[in-house]
């Protein structure tokens, strides 16, 4: 293993990152300093985001040294080695500001806020403290669940809640609490791993040969690895302008047809629906806007975050030929039959919104609701607008289900992605025909790509990996007190980085119930989500790190 070779790209990176966090400290800046006071009632988090830079290029001058001696040669395993290194120290600088701003009290949820940020999983620790109203003093926070397995959860708060300065009285509690500083770097960590942080520094960086290739693959997610153009830097950095004109283009829709809507809102939930993240700055997420239009604008771009990026490329050159590809036909269908599905269900059923809004569900808003949430569901994005957790369970058993289906390969969905599916079902189909007709040899493709008997192999460890990861992680979860609903749950949620989970963790709660132990396994299942498990399960290969004879 060439240390200093990694050492070397990864101080060119923490450079990058610096720069990145300049974007929420001008954010933070302009909330404290231009803004009058009245309007930032929140603690404010300048400092916080200083400290981090000045710690980040600390570190990238330490990274510097070791590597000065470095020859400039990246290979495949140093390559793999550098992705996993990036994100999760990535998350341990990006959780920073949490930090020392004051926001979590302890290190561990401000790691899992950024990590879950990164990977665009979209779970959040922030749940508002409460106090005893006669002492003031901090208590525990109580949850039941009924069902068929009974629970009772006690833990506490981490977001102190902004009192008035006279009175003492809490006058802005939970998400609403928090930094727009904070707020806004939680959504724009979004935005940079939806494409992907790696292949951002990819785009930017001076060409790496063989390196960035293999950087670029390892971070895109899905099957088949699609260049656009013959030289990787030039994907990369397509695929960025492409993410940014979308990014553009939602803000912009989003205040149009909201004219409550503000620009720090529209940018912050553009972050995260683009990205397919689901991080919003208000407790009751989407559903606080209580607009149709804003809920369908988001449900379009929610739809396009879960596309294959190369396929708008394609659309730009005049070739509307490849839309008719196997994987974006089925991500439709999947789409609208499971919205309707769900919309069908709902009519005349008991309607809670979280605005508060109660009744029972109309055909109009059945529709809406039902396909709000199953788009935010497929596509692994997380926003809410209702509480699903009372909705009828094949509703709930459907949406789980497409948790798992995720988005198409080189989206910035998450999940096991759409042609993984449609591989493994031809795969089946093959091999039972091979029973009755063994001298039979078939190939298929997907698209214009066909798949190898090694590509089928991979894809079939994918599946079984992740099935396992979610059996020993729910095992884990309920050996830690978990119940086996939530904690089944919880696990398809941080291995597909969807952000959106049942039962304890469902729509109107947070996942601070669960321990220290339960947020660290839930970190590692969202990093091996992100980045589809074979490059972080190769660091605990011995032999990864040994050196060549």
């Amino acid at each position: 293993m060439l240390y200093r070779e990694i050492c070397r790209v990864f101080s060119t990176y923490l450079i990058f990152l610096s720069l990145a966090l300049c974007v929420p400290l001008g954010v933070a800046v302009y909330f404290e300093y231009i803004l009058p006071p009245e309007a930032h009632p929140q603690p404010h988090s300048t400092l916080a985001f200083v400290g981090t830079i000045a710690i980040d290029l600390f570190i990238a001058f330490l990274c510097r040294r070791i590597g000065s001696k470095a020859k400039g040669r990246l290979f495949r395993r140093e390559c793999l080695a550098l992705v996993v290194v990036i994100w999760f120290v990535t998350a341990i600088i990006g959780g920073l500001p949490f930090y020392l701003s004051g926001t979590f009290d302890s290190p561990l949820d401000s790691y899992f806020e950024a990590m879950s940020g990164l990977t665009t999983t979209g779970a959040s620790v922030m749940h508002p403290k409460e106090f005893d109203p006669v002492t003031g003093n901090e208590i525990a926070i109580r949850k039941e669940v009924s069902g068929p397995y009974d629970a009772e959860y006690m833990f506490y708060g981490t977001i102190d809640p902004v009192r008035d300065p006279v009175t003492g009285e809490s006058v802005i509690t939970g998400v609403e609490a928090v930094s727009k500083g904070i707020l806004f770097w939680r959504s724009f960590t979004q935005w940079l791993g939806g494409m992907g942080i790696v292949v951002l520094f990819v785009a930017i960086l001076p060409a790496l040969g063989v390196g960035g290739k293999v950087l670029y693959q390892a971070e895109v997610p899905g099957p088949i690895k699609e260049a656009v153009t013959p030289r990787i830097k030039e994907t990369a950095s397509l695929l960025w302008k492409l993410y940014l004109i979308f990014t553009v283009l939602e803000i912009v829709l989003l205040m149009v047809t909201n004219s409550e809507m503000s620009l720090f809102d529209a940018s912050t939930i553009t972050f995260s629906t683009i990205s397919t993240g689901g991080f919003s700055v208000h407790s009751a997420s989407i559903g606080i806007y209580a607009n149709a239009w804003t809920e369908w604008v988001v449900i379009i771009f929610m739809i396009a975050g879960g596309v294959n990026f190369s396929l708008y490329f394609y659309c730009l050159k005049g070739k509307f030929y490849r839309l008719y590809e196997p994987e974006f036909i089925l991500y439709l269908a999947t789409l609208f039959i499971g919205s309707c599905f769900i919309a069908w269900n709902l009519v005349g059923f008991n309607k809670i919104l979280l605005n508060g809004e109660t009744g029972i569900f109309s055909f109009a808003e059945s529709v809406r609701h039902g396909f709000f949430q199953m788009v935010s569901a497929q596509t692994s994005t997380g926003f809410v607008t209702a509480d699903f957790d009372k909705w009828p369970l094949m509703c709930q058993t459907l949406m789980l289900m497409m948790m798992c289906v995720g988005g198409m390969s080189g989206s910035t969905g998450g999940g096991i992605k759409v042609s993984r599916f449609y591989m493994t079902f031809y795969i089946l189909y093959n091999k039972l025909e091979q029973i009755f007709r063994p001298e039979t040899v078939r190939k298929f493709r997907i698209g214009s790509s066909d798949i190898s008997d090694k590509m089928a192999i991979t894809v079939l460890f994918s599946l079984i990996a992740v099935l396992l990861l979610i059996v020993f992680g729910t095992f884990f979860l309920v050996v830690d007190g978990v119940d086996p609903e939530t904690a089944v749950s919880v696990n398809v949620c941080m291995i597909n980085n969807i952000g959106m989970a049942f039962r304890t963790a469902g729509p109107t709660s947070s996942f601070a119930f669960l321990s220290a132990f339960g947020k660290l396994l839930s970190s590692i299942w969202m990093v091996l989500g992100r980045l589809e498990l074979f490059a972080v399960l190769l660091i605990f290969l011995p032999e990864f790190w040994m050196k060549d004879r």
